[in-house]
């Protein structure tokens, strides 16, 4: 019974989901989210590091922590938000696969700086390095999801 109603209700609530998303405009939305969460986060760790201001310092741990919860969720709004006239785009089909690629990297650098947040420790310049890699691919990312959206303009 329960193999007959799964594929049921997923039937349902993609179409739903994906309803929701185009009419409030989800994906631009939490995308700035996600920018400004991981800009910020970067920043503060660096300026919290080099000026060794602990608020500062926590600030980029709690950022990240929250850029790492709305990150997926700008994800899976993208995927929902794709329209058909996306499909053969160069510039979309990227943008789709490296958002979902950054959903990964970005999982990945919330868990070494977890490393660092529980053990006590600074971030190093290594993270650094690498976060401002993630801040780059970010930048690249919006600038994709911009020129298809203003490209008409």
């Amino acid at each position: 019974m329960i193999n007959i109603i799964e594929p049921t209700l997923a039937v349902g609530i993609v179409p739903m989901l994906k309803q929701f998303v185009m009419a409030t405009k989800l994906h631009p939305i939490l995308v700035n989210f996600t920018a400004a969460l991981l800009s910020v986060s970067v920043a503060s760790d660096m300026i919290g590091r080099f000026f060794k201001i602990e608020s500062l310092r926590s600030t980029g741990w709690w950022t990240l922590f929250y850029a790492t919860i709305v990150t997926p969720l700008t994800a899976i709004s993208g995927w929902l938000f794709w329209m058909g006239g996306d499909n053969g785009e160069t510039g979309m089909t990227i943008h789709k696969w490296l958002g979902t690629a950054f959903v990964a990297l970005l999982f990945g650098l919330f868990a070494w700086r977890w490393n660092l947040h529980r053990k006590n420790q600074l971030p190093t310049m290594a993270y650094f390095i690498v976060a401002g890699i993630l801040v780059s691919v970010l930048g690249y990312q919006g600038h994709l999801g911009g020129e298809q959206v203003f490209s008409g303009m």
